[in-house]
């Protein structure tokens, strides 16, 4: 174990020297300590009453002001905790980052606080459908359509939509919630546990009657972990109903199928619990969301949200399961301190992910998932530019929405750094290293760099300080972390499953549609990977492709049928990509009844290249069905130059 003193010295020494670029709050001179809200939703006026409160530290001396993050909330007051008092505060307008990143609420103090001062006070504002991070749904957009929706994703920095708050992962906080509903069937969730009796009292007074739920978490998180869920919902455990701590929740329509798919929860949670340390956060809970929801999974604490497009029916889609409880150890404990680190959660979490796939699936599922993963990621590098800083594990997002730079690019170019770490240094070797890491940053926010000095420190003390490995890290690991492109050494993922699928795409491109290829049933028999490998291929090489290839491969294998959303996405791009028309109405009714963002953003692109208008027009139809942050990355992006004409 190192010396504690010595690593706290290095984190105090470089945050003060590398600040969030994406936060308009003075973090570094006072810092949320405790933050409690009361809301009261309306989910069919689309609005919450809020009032937060806050205890705040103060770490800074002779400071007057409280500058926090907002994104177009309405502030009624600012008040004194203890005396009612008024602070006299306003809103600095941002400019152009007012609609990319919000304004900057400021607060005046009525004198001046030192550090090791406390201030208490409570914000009374307003939340409108305009919030980035909610998504507001009717009764007829959900499954079940009994009664009105609601739920949020605050990564990157979206949270500031629903609070003022320092919106930044270098701040943790505590998080408690009074939520109250008119309609007492509305079911809510937020992150942390739902309390028994009625421990907070009200901070305003209501005249109707409302139903409360009563939410606190005692472990620090930062902002982007923040989440809530409302609507038709109904929680199930799963496994052993004597030991499993493990539940699931959604809407009571799909709650069997659900629960059938995801029967192994605890177990995921278990086994990676052998693997890196003990799992600090009680229950494990997972919400499977409408499809609207724009990701795979978001990892918050006791809530973890996942797509419907991980309910397959042959347990195909749980490696989104097992990355979001990773998160337990990568991400939510030990957490980035800025989105220029996003790899610091992702990369450590996929690569948990991976080691536990291939526990239960072997070494060529893990293999093909990382192969097809790298593909992926030297396509968006591509877009970027292969020189862009958003192709680095370090990208530049001053000035920007931290949320455009989001790609594979910190869950792949990080794996394959600490896989290549582990080739270095051994298996067991790292897993020990990685099992003290958590240890020794536990419930800290930390960037690449007091990694970097963690690891050469930790090889050091364990291995020697002249081991192979220490030099063969220090030369690669900065050109891995900040030189935008490939990786500076390439990892090999080659299996026989690979060679095969290959082969099989290239049988059917050869042909280019007279006959099905000799060996077109070996397809069936593929492990997940593999198919997703298969047609990766096919959509690579479109322009190798015919019309009566396209028909002959969906005739074959029933693509356009499929019940898979991830193989079908895969299929209909490849559509697109060739300019294969003639199943426009699957392709349609895919991209408006599912919400994951990248899908959507390549779709578009690729349709709005060959038929600008019908991307318009689908666009137009769907528009009030996507979440507000995939609205936004489209209007910001293959429609940016056509909003005006979309409007109208």
């Amino acid at each position: 174990m190192f010396n504690i003193i010595l690593f706290v010295i290095i984190i105090d020494v470089i945050k003060a020297l590398n600040r969030d670029v994406n936060t308009f709050s003075n973090y570094h001179e006072i810092q949320i300590h405790k933050l409690h809200i009361e809301w009261l939703l309306d989910l069919n006026q689309k609005i919450i009453n809020g009032t937060a409160e806050y205890h705040f530290n103060v770490i800074k001396n002779n400071i007057k002001e409280i500058h926090l993050d907002i994104y177009q909330l309405d502030i009624i007051i600012v008040y004194d905790y203890n005396t009612g008092t008024v602070y006299k505060h306003e809103i600095q307008y941002m400019g152009e980052q007012s609609l990319k990143q919000g304004d900057r609420l400021k607060i005046y103090l009525p004198k001046s606080y030192n550090n090791g001062d406390q201030i208490k006070l409570r914000i009374k504002y307003g939340v409108t459908e305009k919030a980035r991070a909610l998504s507001f749904m009717t009764k007829e957009q959900t499954e079940s359509k009994v009664l009105p929706y609601l739920y949020s994703y605050c990564q990157d920095n979206n949270c500031r939509s629903m609070i003022p708050l320092q919106d930044t992962p270098s701040i943790k906080q505590y998080f408690s919630a009074l939520v109250l509903v008119k309609d007492p069937r509305i079911k809510v969730y937020m992150t942390g546990n739902l309390l028994e009796g009625k421990p907070f009292n009200r901070m305003n007074v209501y005249t109707e009657s409302l139903t409360e739920y009563h939410i606190s978490l005692d472990i620090k998180i930062p902002s982007y972990l923040l989440a809530i869920v409302a609507g038709n919902l109904e929680q199930r455990k799963v496994g052993n109903q004597q030991t499993s701590r493990s539940y699931v929740i959604t809407e009571p329509t799909s709650i069997d199928r659900v629960a059938l798919e995801l029967e192994f929860l605890q177990d995921y949670v278990d086994t990676l619990s052998n693997y890196i340390g003990p799992y600090e956060w009680g229950d494990y809970k997972i919400v499977i969301l409408p499809p609207s929801f724009p990701l795979g999974g978001m990892e918050h604490p006791l809530l973890t949200f996942a797509s419907p497009t991980i309910i397959v029916g042959d347990k195909s889609g749980v490696g989104v399961a097992i990355h979001e409880i990773a998160h337990s150890w990568v991400g939510n404990t030990v957490t980035c301190s800025d989105w220029a680190n996003m790899w610091i959660n992702e990369g450590f979490c996929t690569f948990l992910e991976r080691k536990i796939l291939e526990q239960y699936n072997g070494a060529d599922y893990s293999k093909m998932y990382s192969f097809l993963s790298n593909d992926t990621m030297f396509q968006q590098m591509a877009r970027y530019g292969m020189d862009h800083s958003y192709s680095s594990l370090h990208p530049n997002t001053s000035g920007e929405n931290p949320d455009d730079s989001q790609s594979e690019v910190p869950y792949n170019k990080g794996y394959q750094l600490l896989v290549y770490i582990e080739q270095q240094i051994g298996e067991q070797n790292f897993q020990k290293m990685l099992q003290q890491y958590i240890i020794q940053f536990k419930w800290q926010s930390i960037d690449e760099d007091i990694f970097y000095r963690y690891l050469l420190s930790w090889i050091s003390t364990n291995l020697g300080k002249e081991h192979a490995s220490l030099k063969e890290i220090k030369t690669i690991y900065k050109e891995w972390v900040y030189v935008p492109g490939k990786p500076p050494r390439q990892l090999d993922f080659h299996t026989d499953a690979y060679d095969k699928a290959m082969a099989l795409a290239k049988a059917w491109l050869d042909n280019k549609g007279d006959k099905v290829p000799d060996n077109a049933e070996e397809y069936r028999n593929y492990i997940y990977y593999q198919k997703q490998q298969f047609l990766n291929e096919i959509a690579t090489k479109y322009g190798d492709m015919t019309d009566k290839n396209y028909k002959l491969i969906d005739q074959t294998y029933q693509l356009s049928d499929q019940k898979d959303s991830r193989l079908l996405y895969r299929w209909l791009i490849g559509c697109l990509r060739g300019k294969f028309y003639d199943r426009m109405e699957v392709i349609k009714n895919f991209m408006g009844t599912h919400g994951a963002r990248s899908w959507l953003v390549n779709m578009y692109e690729t349709l709005f290249k060959d038929k600008p208008d019908v991307a318009r027009e689908w666009f137009i139809e769907f528009r009030d069905f996507y979440h507000p942050s995939v609205v936004d990355a489209l209007e910001n992006g293959i429609f940016k130059n056509s909003i005006k004409k979309i409007e109208q």
